[in-house]
């Protein structure tokens, strides 16, 4: 699956990701893409191991006596416990984490229009940094012209898109920030899904494009 993927997380997202540093959304990118690319998991596994054997070469720091069973509480919450239901499920193919963000995995997506080629369906990760939500593009549907205000992280789940750059197939991972200005458009033969982390509202190029700020807002949560 693999041999496909041309867009990957570069070798700093990998190693906060492996050493449980990253932050939440781009966490989650991170690991939708793991899912599609073999070589990324391959060098997961190498940082992992590399972090391991750091471990082994520290010296044990005194803990609280109390720290154990705070942990062990935490690990047995039932808020912190996906139901098996969740776990197993596997949205439209998607990555298995798609699913666990899923809060009725048995229900459809709540899907919204931005335009006459997008929708969006924004899921609930416990954060207050990033909207994290899948975009929808309809086949050869165009979204308008952009720019970025903050950070942007997309994995491409179904489907593909292009812009002026190039053409993203399921598994890519991309990264945008300010002053990155393109305009995606879905492939002819079928929607394309995505998953994006976005800190902040795209900006519209159009003269025009002050009209849809109502519509473009934000909403980390």
């Amino acid at each position: 699956m693999s041999n496909s993927i041309s867009f990957h997380p570069d070798s700093s997202l990998l190693v906060e990701f492996s050493a449980g540093s990253l932050e939440v959304a781009p966490s989650i990118c991170v690991s939708a893409h793991l899912h599609f690319c073999r070589k990324c998991r391959v060098e997961m596994l190498r940082l992992d191991q590399v972090g391991s054997e750091i471990m082994d070469t520290m010296e044990p720091a005194a803990i609280d006596d109390g720290l154990l069973d705070s942990v062990m509480a935490k690990i047995d919450s039932p808020a912190l416990a996906p139901s098996e239901k969740t776990i197993s499920k596997n949205i439209e193919g998607f990555p298995a984490s798609i699913s666990i963000l899923m809060k009725d995995v048995e229900s459809a997506l709540t899907w919204r229009s931005i335009s006459s080629s997008l929708e969006i369906s924004q899921f609930e990760t416990g954060q207050s940094d990033f909207e994290v939500a899948l975009h929808k593009i309809e086949a050869g549907g165009k979204v308008p012209k952009h720019d970025h205000e903050g950070s942007e992280y997309t994995v491409v789940l179904k489907g593909s898109f292009s812009d002026e750059n190039a053409v993203y197939r399921e598994g890519d991972f991309l990264f945008r920030q300010p002053g990155d200005v393109h305009q995606p458009m879905g492939a002819q033969n079928g929607e394309c899904i995505c998953l994006s982390a976005l800190s902040a509202p795209i900006k519209i190029s159009h003269p025009l494009g002050f009209l849809m700020k109502p519509w473009l807002r934000i909403n980390p949560m």
